[in-house]
């Protein structure tokens, strides 16, 4: 009987015991554990769409804005190449300003190269005409003419051979769409040529003049049109970053990623965040729990976020501390302070 007595005082004892302890002069500290995922202060994307478009977003994670956002539509049909350009054989480290991607389009290239002959044919023509030589000159455009007619009658059965492959399932949408392309730009060329081969036929000198004149400034005008849009297709680095390549089934991805700094997001539930201020320190540490950093609260998000059925919002935080692993999730340990026992026990069952 009396050890039955001696084990309901020990328990009563006990529980006095935990209870003054609550309510003692002692502070122990409370932290929040989380996981924190790391991405570059900065972030320069370009990405190819499987629809052969491209987009280049700069974005800056420690404000959490899309500083820059620009895309590149081309033609349908147009084989499209992103050439990556590194500073040396074995570097990913580009300054900036460095070339980053080159953009290459062969629809572009024709183009010019289409533009350039006819302008040089346009030139020797208009010496023709100067020096008074017009049969020397109508015969030079019946030539065109008539190469432009082959060059139609060609395009024509191409295209109707690519639509009847596609028809079978044996070429691509692309390949026939390049195709379309082609023919209609044979279309187009045996109109010009029909043109000024009639305008040399019926007009007189100063006519004959004034149109090869005017051809020539349109055509320059058109290559310095394409020559410039060709000049932008080279993208430069806009800060000091690493650039790596991403290649999915979505579609591929070029980076130029600022690693001068790391930023943090650390999801924390909402009934926590109350406990969290700004210039807290946050431990993190590695997955080989080799390596462990500080950083402090930066800022703490209002928006609610659902996270595993879990209501969140985001903490974000900054750090400079070199060879992070960028995007994999790491553990970490947000210190709130010392609070008293009772306050550590009431906010640990959300009294």
């Amino acid at each position: 009987m009396n050890s039955i007595h001696l084990k309901r005082y020990s328990g009563f004892i006990l529980l006095v015991l935990v209870v003054a302890s609550a309510f003692a002069p002692v502070d122990v500290p409370f932290k929040l554990d989380s996981v924190a995922r790391i991405v570059p202060l900065r972030q320069w994307i370009l990405a190819k769409g499987t629809d052969g478009s491209l987009t280049v977003t700069l974005h800056d994670h420690q404000q959490g804005q899309i500083l820059e956002a620009e895309g590149y539509q081309f033609d349908r049909g147009d084989l499209v190449r992103m050439h990556f350009n590194k500073s040396d054989s074995s570097a990913t480290y580009l300054r900036k300003g460095d070339p980053a991607v080159s953009i290459s389009s062969n629809t572009l290239g024709e183009q010019l190269v289409a533009l350039k002959t006819q302008l040089a044919v346009e030139e020797a023509n208009l010496g023709v005409v100067a020096t008074g030589q017009k049969q020397e000159l109508i015969r030079q455009l019946e030539e065109e003419r008539n190469l432009a007619k082959e060059n139609l009658k060609l395009q024509k059965k191409a295209y109707d051979r690519a639509k009847q492959l596609f028809g079978d399932g044996v070429v691509p949408l692309a390949e026939l769409e390049l195709a379309e392309n082609l023919h209609e730009a044979a279309v187009l060329q045996l109109k010009v040529a029909e043109n000024a081969l009639n305008v040399a036929v019926t007009g007189e000198k100063k006519e004959i003049v004034s149109l090869a004149s005017s051809t020539i400034k349109s055509l320059k005008e058109q290559i310095a049109f394409l020559e410039d849009k060709a000049t932008r297709y080279t993208l430069n680095a806009p800060f000091d970053g690493l650039i790596r390549t991403e290649l999915s089934i979505e579609g591929d991805r070029i980076f130029l990623e600022d690693t001068a700094a790391s930023v943090l997001f650390i999801p924390v539930r909402v009934r926590d965040s109350r406990f969290i201020h700004t210039g807290q320190e946050i431990k993190l540490t590695l997955p080989d729990n080799r390596r462990v950093f500080t950083s402090t609260v930066q800022e703490v998000g209002q928006q609610v976020q659902l996270l595993n059925t879990e209501q969140v919002i985001v903490v974000k935080a900054i750090t400079r501390e070199k060879g992070l692993p960028l995007g994999m999730p790491i553990q970490c340990t947000i210190d709130c302070g010392n609070v008293r026992i009772l306050e550590f026990l009431k906010r640990s069952v959300q009294w």
